[in-house]
C-alpha cells in the first residue's frame, strides 16, 4: 500500500493469481477435457475481480480520485485507466456470453485463445499502469532543483 493512496494495489490478490492460473489452464494445448466449464470458471472469477478493482478505483474516495486530488497531472492517466476498464469489461463479458454457448471443441477452443490471452495480458498491464500510477502520484521529484 502507498501511504496516503487508499485501496492502492500492491500485488495482485491472491485470487487474481489462481484466477489468470485457471483461464491460462484452460487455454493450455493439452487441455482437460473439461477447458470450456474451465473458460467459464475463470472468466466469472475474472468478472468479479474487474468489478472490485472498479469499485476501488472508481468508487467514492477510490484511488482515481485519491490521484487526481493529490497530483492533478495525472488526470489523463486517469482518465485513460477508467476508458480501459470498460474495454475489459465488455471484452469478460464477450467471451463470457461466448464460453456459455462453447462447447467441448477444440476448434472452437483454438478460436478464442488468442483473444483470451490478449485480454489476461490487458488485465495485467492495466494493474501495473495503476500501481505505477499510484507510485508516481506520492513520488518526490527530487530532481533539477538549485
Amino acid at each position: 500500500m502507498y501511504p496516503g493512496v487508499p485501496g492502492t494495489p500492491t500485488a495482485p490478490p491472491p485470487r487474481a493469481v489462481d484466477t489468470l492460473a485457471q483461464l491460462r489452464g484452460g487455454l493450455s494445448a493439452s487441455a482437460p477435457a473439461d477447458w470450456v466449464e474451465q473458460l467459464r470458471s475463470g472468466l466469472r472469477q475474472l468478472r468479479d475481480e474487474l468489478r472490485e478493482h472498479i469499485a476501488a478505483t472508481e468508487g467514492p474516495n477510490g484511488l482515481y480520485d485519491e490521484v487526481r486530488r493529490s497530483d492533478p497531472r495525472l488526470a489523463c492517466a486517469v482518465t485513460r485507466l477508467r476508458r480501459e476498464h470498460g474495454k475489459l469489461s465488455d471484452t469478460v463479458d464477450e467471451l463470457s456470453a461466448w464460453a456459455s454457448e462453447a462447447e467441448e471443441d477444440p476448434s472452437r477452443l483454438n478460436a478464442v485463445r488468442p483473444r483470451i490471452r490478449a485480454l489476461l495480458k490487458q488485465w495485467g498491464s492495466h494493474r501495473r499502469r495503476d500501481t505505477q500510477l499510484a507510485y508516481d502520484a506520492v513520488s518526490l521529484d527530487l530532481g533539477g532543483q538549485d
